[in-house]
């Protein structure tokens, strides 16, 4: 099969083109490298880098490849495109290094995503869209038939999730509209060794860089707000899953992530003693770190339908991911 992935040399994007490319499937990877790091990205004689972004018009404009190098690569004939390019969640109100605030989040996702669906209705590819955990703020039951809410838009940290969750609506007005194929993966936290270290990585690798450099480890709140972080390997099953069975989720929303909850006091705890780190747990007022946006106090993903249509199953527990990550 040919799959065109963007975002390839992001943290879940670069671990999805080496499983594609292990069960035979020739991959074009796109990427700004605005988040992504070049380093990721394989080195496979059936695997082809496009070094720009989805934003601009060379979707309408080329089917020629824009490798850095010639490569006879052709930008048509794709079975499935796996789109998780996107730019981040500022931290708080805006990333310095990147120069990106939350309104231009909001717009260039907007600008990708209209990109990516008139690509794949001119190619005739079915598409897997990453959304985000983000979309369901502070949730009851975290099932994907249920609703979400939206607060107040004077709330600039919701800008990442609103923006996901329009995407979300655009792809699947489009399938009842008869115009795609899609099916749309939630998903929740995860990392590995190849994560970004700022806070748009999550906090996970950012406690890991912290605790190995000695440096204070920094709780927002009183830490014990729960998440559930998988290693991105659990994750990637979970896309090729929907792949191979597209069928039946096609239209449909999937949750994916592992279901063993934590306090990020507790993942913060863990990270200190398997680093053996002398670093100090530090808490700062919520309020301060993140102005009106309230935390959210519970993120469990209820993976019920993901088990039930892919026979979805995390394998990875917690304490595992971080060995992995240290290479202990």
């Amino acid at each position: 099969m040919k799959i065109l992935v963007t975002g390839a040399a992001g943290l879940i994007g670069s671990h999805l083109c080496d499983e594609l490319l292990s069960i035979g499937c020739e991959v074009v990877g796109v990427d700004n490298l605005s988040y992504g790091n070049k380093e990721n990205l394989p080195n496979h004689e059936n695997f082809r880098f496009l070094g720009t972004d989805c934003t601009g018009d060379f979707w309408r404009l080329s089917k020629t490849c824009m490798c850095e190098v010639s490569c006879d690569c052709d930008l048509s004939g794709f079975h499935y495109v796996f789109h998780l390019a996107s730019y981040k969640k500022t931290y708080p109100k805006v990333d310095y290094e990147n120069k990106v605030t939350s309104s231009d989040v909001m717009i260039n996702n907007s600008r990708m995503i209209e990109r990516i669906l008139d690509f794949c209705k001119s190619d005739g590819a079915r598409l897997i869209f990453t959304s985000t955990s983000d979309v369901y703020g502070n949730h009851e039951t975290f099932k994907e038939e249920d609703g979400v809410f939206i607060s107040k838009t004077d709330v600039e940290r919701q800008s990442y999730s609103l923006v996901k969750l329009f995407e979300e609506q655009i792809l699947l007005n489009s399938h009842s509209q008869g115009d795609i194929d899609v099916s749309i993966a939630r998903i929740f936290g995860c990392f590995s060794e190849r994560s970004n270290k700022k806070w748009s990585g999550g906090h996970v690798p950012l406690f890991i860089d912290k605790a190995l450099k000695g440096e204070d480890i920094i709780i927002h709140g009183d830490g014990k707000q729960t998440r559930c972080i998988s290693y991105v390997s659990d994750i990637v099953d979970g896309l090729v899953s929907m792949m191979d069975n597209f069928d039946v989720c096609n239209g449909d929303i999937i949750n994916l992530g592992t279901d063993e909850e934590m306090s990020v006091l507790k993942h913060a705890q863990w990270i200190q003693l398997l680093t053996k780190s002398k670093s100090k747990i530090v808490f700062i007022d919520e309020e301060k770190a993140h102005g009106k946006y309230k935390d959210v106090r519970r993120r469990k993903p209820n993976l019920e339908k993901a088990k039930n249509l892919l026979g979805y199953n995390p394998k990875i527990l917690f304490e595992e991911s971080i060995t992995r990550v240290l290479k202990l």
